[in-house]
């Protein structure tokens, strides 16, 4: 009696949670609005959406879908039979859920002509009337779908009377009119919307229908520090100290309009636009638009750029949700959270940003004052300093960020030459050492020591050399030496000392060919005096330490 019970129960429990499982459709296409903002990516709509609906308590997302989309980006409104198309499905697998587990399994289903794929969606729609039908499906999502061709859909989801959400004004009107179909949600036009906002759209009013909460915002997503988002900005710094330096070369002024919106503009544009993508990326485009808009407000400041772009980041998410929950078309949500916030962001940032530039005015005027030779012996043990830092970690939390703040108005760096002298050229100089003169002999470790040592060089001395980043090859060479070691900082100090006087005239940075690192800086006379003896002396220095090993060899040999 005992057994029947126990099965009795498992299947009252199977059944109940069958019952409160809710399984989603969807039917639609590219629209005519949708397919001219550049959101044409199908596969990545469909799994945006499916990942928004995962995050509904008792959802599975979506069951079932046919999305129609023209290639090109053309949309609908203005498109031929003749024009091409391509279908793209997703259907339950043998445990009746398409990807619960949080991937959408989208398939090509039929590309071809926009008559062919019709007559193929025809066919399929079928099936997603008979899912509804069958208590499979408890809710359907429309997409700018064309009402005739979905119509077994659309009179299943009347009839069976669940909740239906969608966006393309047109569309659905009609399915709410020709089909009386149960609309929720603030189900309405497609202009200026993002996949994101219209899959949020949808997750919100269905999860209202359904009376299950929804929580959109990840608690595992964690930002950034800004250290890191300056450093991802490097590229921009690179490409602007570059090209004013050639505008300078073809004779145009520092006040030509063209010098100063790169000065003003690029930098701060840029830290703010990468601040609130890094922060937050799930927002895609109206976070890019919020943050251009708010950048405008951070000219000659990229500090002002950073905390712009994260009061962006931090801002959008709850605008955007704000606007969802209070039924707000997604449309007007998408120029709320889009345009709105990038307004406010821009008033409160505009009145401190100068005060923002006059902080990093205050960081580059005492890396410069310190190296203006008023000391004897600074630059020397700033080199040094360097030369520790890069190897427990200064570099990447402190030096490079400096290098960066240096750089705000598009000129190169004198960290940046430092980092060149007592970093790349250090290492320049070990590795060519260490290719005149290995420390090993052919008899250590059956030759692999010195094969290994050798192809590291070279690759040292031809990355640092023609691209100014690759450091770290010199790091055994100088632990396995004590030697090298003292030579590797002795090149530091003595490169560094001879860069004072006027520092503004050594500007440069690393991550160049060595020749166009030279090529930056005022006086290039002083800056390829201080290069050659970094390279110099820690190439004499390796070559003497490589040759000490020998001679005790032979030492040894005549002894015995």
């Amino acid at each position: 009696a005992g057994q029947p019970r126990c099965l009795y129960t498992r299947v009252k429990k199977a059944v109940r949670f069958i019952a409160m499982t809710n399984r989603v459709a969807l039917i639609g296409s590219s629209g005519g609005g949708i397919a001219t903002l550049g959101h044409t990516d199908a596969v990545g709509l469909l799994q945006t959406i499916h990942k928004e609906l995962l995050k509904v308590e008792g959802s599975e997302g979506i069951e079932t879908a046919l999305f129609v989309s023209l290639h090109g980006g053309k949309g609908l409104d203005a498109a031929s039979e003749n024009d091409t198309a391509t279908l793209y499905e997703v259907t339950a697998g043998p445990n009746g859920n398409s990807g619960s587990s949080g991937q959408c399994p989208v398939q090509i289903s039929q590309t071809g002509t926009l008559k062919e794929v019709n007559n193929v969606c025809r066919e399929a729609d079928v099936k997603i009337a008979k899912a509804i039908r069958s208590k499979r499906v408890s809710a359907l999502i429309c997409i700018s779908c064309d009402v005739q061709i979905h119509a077994e859909t659309l009179h299943a989801a009347a009839d069976m009377g669940i909740p239906v959400t969608g966006s393309g004004g047109t569309s659905l009107s009609s399915a709410a009119s020709q089909f009386n179909v149960h609309l929720v949600g603030n189900a309405g036009g497609s202009v200026a919307t993002t996949s994101y906002t219209r899959a949020v759209s949808y997750t919100d009013a269905l999860a209202t229908a359904w009376k299950k909460p929804y929580k959109p915002f990840s608690a595992s997503l964690v930002r950034p520090q800004w250290r890191s988002v300056l450093k991802a900005c490097l590229p921009a710094f690179w490409a602007v100290a570059l090209t004013i330096r050639m505008q300078q070369m073809f004779g145009l002024d520092d006040e030509d309009s063209m010098v100063q919106v790169l000065r003003r503009f690029a930098l701060p544009t840029t830290c703010c636009v990468v601040t609130a993508t890094s922060c937050a990326p799930q927002y895609e485009s109206i976070v890019i638009m919020a943050s251009i808009v708010a950048s405008m407000a951070c000219r000659e400041s990229i500090i002002a750029g950073l905390v712009a772009g994260w009061l962006v980041s931090l801002i959008v998410g709850r605008t955007l949700f704000a606007c969802v929950r209070l039924g707000i078309p997604a449309t007007m949500t998408n120029l709320l959270v889009a345009g709105g916030v990038g307004a406010v962001v821009f008033l409160l940032t505009y009145p401190v940003a100068p005060f923002l530039g006059d902080v990093s005015a205050i960081i580059r005027w005492l890396v410069r004052t310190s190296m203006s030779g008023q000391i004897p012996g600074v630059g020397f043990a700033m080199g040094c300093f360097s030369c520790y830092g890069s190897k427990v970690g200064y570099y990447h939390a402190l030096w490079l960020p400096i290098i960066l703040i240096e750089m705000e108005f598009g000129s190169a760096s004198l960290w940046g030459t430092i980092d060149e002298c007592t970093l790349v050229l250090v290492s320049a100089g070990i590795c060519a050492g260490n290719l005149a003169v290995n420390p090993r002999t052919p008899s250590d470790d059956h030759g692999q020591g010195v094969e290994t040592d050798v192809a590291l060089c070279r690759r040292g001395l031809r990355i640092n050399l023609l691209y100014g980043d690759f450091i770290e090859a010199a790091y055994p060479f100088m632990e396995r030496s004590v030697v090298v070691n003292v030579a590797g900082y002795l090149a530091s100090g003595i490169s560094t000392e001879l860069l004072t006087g006027n520092p503004t005239d050594v500007l440069s940075m690393a991550y160049l060919p060595l020749p166009v690192s030279i090529w930056l800086a005022k006086d290039m006379r002083k800056l390829s005096i201080s290069y050659a003896s970094a390279f110099t002396i820690a190439f004499l220095g390796t070559v003497v330490a490589n040759l000490l090993p020998r001679r005790n060899r032979r030492k040894a040999g005549k002894n015995e």
